[in-house]
């Protein structure tokens, strides 16, 4: 079942991500402005790739488990101007059983929401809502991480790595992100991961504060029958953002639905 792994984080996450920048922000708005029409934005999170769309002039929805982070970015969309704002509509809800009126021209899920959910029956579920709200002549977006079997198979791996550049709170809480994978199950391909918050208080204090979450890792080949069973057709594949070919590290499938003859 989804879950929401972001209670309590979504400053951190936010203003992170924000000064850590995967550069998938220019790909996700060019999507959505070229889009000609509705957009849907699976794990909207706080913001950070829609609100740019909607500054860019596209219609969105952005849809998210966490109410923390919906209500994070609600609080930037204020910030923004009116027109921005009437762009936008945000709705709690879990990819994996959700229902709307609306159809989309472009439906997107940027940073991997879609690893979140744990088992091959919630993946089709969540491909089988996305299919039932994607227009026809639509687009589909899945982006999920290659796996890299060296790193899953790390059996040192109970150590801290990646620690980033450190960013500021608004309270001027300094914050150190570090990253952690105590065990991967790859009987089931799920690691569970650990983002670590160091956190430095203007008093002096220091805290760690941590958000475990799950991620399930799909291979590239697995991933696009699995479209296929979800009812989708695979016509392109990227390894990144700026059109690199699988292997680069991620893995960007450009599907449409398969319309039965």
């Amino acid at each position: 079942m989804a879950k929401d792994y972001y209670k309590g984080f979504a400053e951190c996450y936010h203003r992170h991500f924000e000064v850590n920048s995967r550069g998938d922000i220019r790909f996700y708005t060019e999507l959505a402005r070229q889009a000609g029409g509705k957009v849907l934005e699976i794990g909207c999170g706080t913001g950070r790739t829609l609100i740019p769309s909607a500054r860019a002039g596209a219609s969105v929805t952005g849809m998210d488990i966490s109410e923390n982070m919906l209500s994070y970015c609600r609080k930037l969309l204020s910030e923004e101007a009116q027109e921005v704002q009437k762009r936008v509509e945000l709705i709690s809800g879990n990819m994996a059983d959700f229902s709307m009126k609306d159809r989309y021209r472009l439906i997107t899920t940027p940073f991997r929401p879609f690893q979140h959910l744990a088992t091959v029956e919630e993946q089709l579920s969540a491909l089988k809502c996305i299919r039932e709200h994607l227009e026809d002549k639509g687009t589909f977006i899945l982006d999920i991480f290659d796996p890299d079997m060296e790193i899953l198979t790390d059996y040192d791996r109970a150590e801290e790595f990646g620690e980033e550049p450190p960013f500021l709170l608004s309270d001027g809480t300094e914050v150190t992100v570090s990253y952690r994978t105590p065990s991967v199950d790859t009987v089931n391909q799920i690691a569970h991961c650990e983002m670590i918050f160091s956190k430095v208080f203007p008093d002096g204090t220091r805290r760690r504060d941590v958000q475990e979450f799950i991620m399930r890792y799909t291979f590239r080949w697995e991933a696009e029958h699995l479209l296929h069973r979800g009812g989708f057709r695979v016509v392109k594949v990227m390894g990144g953002y700026e059109g690199e070919p699988a292997g680069a590290g991620d893995l960007v499938f450009f599907c449409e639905k398969l319309h039965s003859t």
